[in-house]
This record gives structure tokens, sequence and C-alpha cells, in this order.
């Protein structure tokens, strides 16, 4: 069936009729009003064009037609097909529609500096009070902001989530608060002081009927890890889960239950690698590559990384704060630790030292001291993972090692049950916030946090 054009720029043109009825398609080297009506919409959504819409189908049209199919998620060759051209309609007449668009979320309605923006009159001031309530909407939408929060400050940070955001959206992801942007952002966000509940993808996660999930517990020099390890799979008996196959001490030990999650069968198997684990660095890296989830707690050893052994050897560390080129140029910022940086000078990345699969969606845990120093190597570093392929729950702050094992426990449980990120982030908040009151420790904000999940389907079980 014919595909019927809607928006101003494309209805009406002959040679794109063609085109949506499957008469025609228009690859590199085409010329006429077809190729100009199309290049005048790449150009409307933000696609730079050598020559502007000049009706050539060049090697500048074709670059960014092959952008606009991919964040469509179309790898083929870069051609305007019948689907093609009908999702740049779709992409056209949504961006028509600002024109006409006026703010009714309460977070943005009557900011005059967002009304001008909408209108197209200004952009997004660099910092202020317009910015703040862009952040907040990002933060309550799930898409982090790690280092600086809702601070008012138009920065990389919120660029880079402006980008995710824009990405899930379908719209160019430069980064920038356009028009377009805004209206996404008001008719998406919540109300103000509300967040929405995002859901790890439990379809993704569960293949051939098995949910598995990899558990590492790191080394700590006064042994508290070992009482952590006893504790956690105390825990996981507690939960119904059995030991099955390799029993000896060297071995990585697996746990199997059935799921509880609604409507779902299948199960859950857990690998558990620790100080007593043959190779544990290379166990947890087949965690990392294998498992649908893996889980790390211990030692962050100054942003360099989960460790299995003293902090003095390299030999079982999984390195992800130094050591890559992009810490040698700048790009990067090392672990914050002199002398754990010297530790493992000539040491290679270990982000950089697998091959991840790119297809595959991910969830993946680091419970150390402030493991958001790891979320730019894990965004920058992993090929093909992004954050619609690899979630994340990251550290804010210090934590304790009393708390090692119940918080892998808690996410265990809450995807045993099919629980969102936010209830399973949320117990962990609170366990962090009952042992630093314990202490007489007083940490503003939250100790936890989830990274790449503002792109998921909206929760669906508590």
């Amino acid at each position: 069936m014919p595909i019927e054009l809607h928006s101003k720029v494309l209805r009406g043109v002959s040679e794109l009729v063609r085109v949506a009825a499957g008469e025609s398609v228009l690859a590199r080297g085409a010329r006429g009003e077809g190729v100009r009506a199309f290049q005048r919409g790449l150009v409307d959504l933000g696609y730079a064009l050598q020559g502007g819409a000049d009706g050539v189908f060049g090697r500048s049209s074709e670059a960014a037609l092959r952008s606009f199919r991919e964040l469509h998620l179309r790898f083929a060759a870069a051609v305007l097909d019948a689907p093609t051209l009908a999702l740049l309609d779709a992409s056209l007449v949504r961006a028509e529609a600002v024109a006409s668009y006026s703010l009714v979320n309460a977070r943005f309605a009557g900011d005059p500096q967002l009304t001008r923006l909408l209108q197209g009159r200004a952009p997004l001031p660099r910092r202020g009070e317009a910015v703040t309530r862009i952040q907040k909407a990002l933060l309550d939408l799930l898409f982090s902001l790690p280092r600086w929060g809702a601070d008012g400050s138009l920065g990389d940070e919120s660029r880079e989530a402006l980008r995710q955001f824009q990405s899930w959206q379908r719209i160019r992801p430069g980064g920038e608060t356009t028009p377009l942007t805004l209206m996404a952002l008001d008719q998406l966000a919540p109300a103000p002081n509300q967040r929405v509940a995002r859901s790890p993808e439990y379809d993704k996660l569960i293949r051939d009927g098995w949910l598995t999930v990899t558990v590492a517990i790191g080394y700590d020099e006064d042994n508290n890890d070992l009482r952590e390890l006893a504790e956690f799979q105390t825990g996981l008996r507690s939960e119904g889960f059995t030991q099955t196959g390799a029993t000896a001490n060297d071995a990585v030990h697996t746990y199997t239950r059935s799921l509880m999650i609604a409507g779902q069968s299948g199960g859950m198997r857990v690998r558990l690698v620790s100080r007593h684990t043959a190779d544990p660095e290379e166990r947890y890296a087949d965690g990392l590559v294998q498992d649908s989830v893996c889980i790390y707690s211990g030692h962050a050893r100054y942003g360099t990384g989960p460790d299995f052994d003293p902090i003095e050897s390299t030999a079982e560390n999984f390195v992800i704060g130094v050591g890559a080129p992009q810490h040698l140029s700048g790009e990067l910022e090392p672990g914050y630790d002199p002398h754990m940086n010297q530790i493992l000078a000539g040491v290679p990345n270990d982000l950089l030292a697998r091959r991840f699969d790119a297809e595959r969606y991910q969830l993946w845990a680091f419970v150390g001291c402030t493991t958001r120093h790891y979320l730019d190597e894990l965004r920058k570093l992993v090929a093909g993972k992004r954050s619609d392929n690899l979630d994340l729950i990251v550290s804010t702050r210090p934590l304790y090692w009393s708390d090692s094992s119940f918080y892998p426990l808690e996410i265990v449980r809450g995807l045993l049950r099919g629980r969102t990120v936010n209830a399973i982030t949320v117990a962990m908040c609170a366990q962090a916030v009952a042992t630093e009151t314990s202490l007489d420790v007083n940490k503003p904000g939250d100790a936890f946090f989830a990274d790449g999940f503002g792109d998921n389907a909206p929760g669906w079980r508590g």
C-alpha cells in the first residue's frame, strides 16, 4: 500500500510519490526535485549538507541520510526507499508541529526563556533557572547527570544526557536543546517532583529461558570480603537458590532457582566469583562478556577498577580507569590516586582488551567507593555498547564493607522478581544511609544511581 506523505516539505513531490509507492529508490548520483525535497527535510531536522539542498544526491547527502537511517536503526545502504521516506515524513510532521505548540508541563510553562527557545527566538542560556528545569526533567526521566546534577550550568554532562534523550526520541542527537527537543521533553517529562519508573529490559535479559548473572566480590586486605562472601551465599540460599555444578574451593560456584516474575517462565543462574576462584579477574571478565547481568562488589581501587588480590599486586585487577590511549590524551581522567596509577602503569585497559557483543542488551553494576569514576570509561571504551544496550548502576560516594553482600543480593532479589530499577536503587540508597547514620556520617544525595535506563520502556513491575 503506497505511503501517503503529510509533511509540508515532502508532500506533492512527484518523484517522492513514486518512492512512497515503492516504484523507485533515490540513491547517490540521483538529481532532481525529489532529491532537493528530501535534502530540505534533512536540513530542517538539523543535518548539515555541504551545498545545502542543491538537488544533487552526493557524498554529503549520503552521509546525512545514513545518519538519519542509523538513528532509526536502519543500517543498510544509505538510500531513500519507501520505509526511510516514511520515517523522514513522520519526523518532519513532528518537527512542523513545534510551530503551533505551547508548553503545558508545569516544569516549563510560563518560563520566558524556554518560551522564546520553543519559538526559535533564542537559544537556551548557558546557565540559570531554565537550564535547571531542563536538567531536572532529564533526571526525572532517568537520564543521569552523574557528577554535577541539576546545577544550572549547561556543560558536557548535560549535553550528553540531552544526546541520549534525543537518540531515544529519534531526534538528531546533537546535544543542543532545540525547539523540537524541548517539545518532546515537555510532552514526556512527569509532573514536577515526580520521577518515571523504568525497568531493566527483562525480555532481553532472559535468553533461552535463563537470566544469567555473575556476582564478583573483590579482595579486602582486612578479610572483610570473606565475611561478605559467606553472607551473600547465605542470602542466596534464603531466596531459594540451590548450588549446582562444581563445589571445589577454586571453582566458580553456581546457584540456580526459578524466576518469580509474574507471567514469565524460566530461571536465574548466579555465578559467584571471589578471591578463592582460580583466575578471578578472567572469570569476572567472562561474566561481563557472556552474562546478561554482571555485578561487582568491593574496592574500586581509587577509580582504576575491580580488584581480586592485594592492592600492590597487578595480577588480578580488571583495569577500567587507566591504561587507555584516551587517558594519555586527556580525553578521559585516569584514576585519582597517583600511587594506584603508578602500580598499574603499563597494564592494559581491560575494556579495550575484551570484545563485547554490540547487539546484546546487558546490565552491569559496580558497587564500590564512588564507582561513577568508571562511568566515562564504561560509556566511551566499550565498543558497540550504548545507553540502549548497556544499563549501569554505579555509586556516588564511599561505601562500607559491612554492606558489600547486601547490595548485590538486593539487585539479585529485584531482578528475580522483575522489579523496576527505581525500586532496586531506592533500597540500596536506603541501606547506605542507614549505615552512614549508624556511623554518624551525613552524605547529601543518593548513594547510587542508574545510568542508561532513560530509553527503556516504562516500569511495568513493582
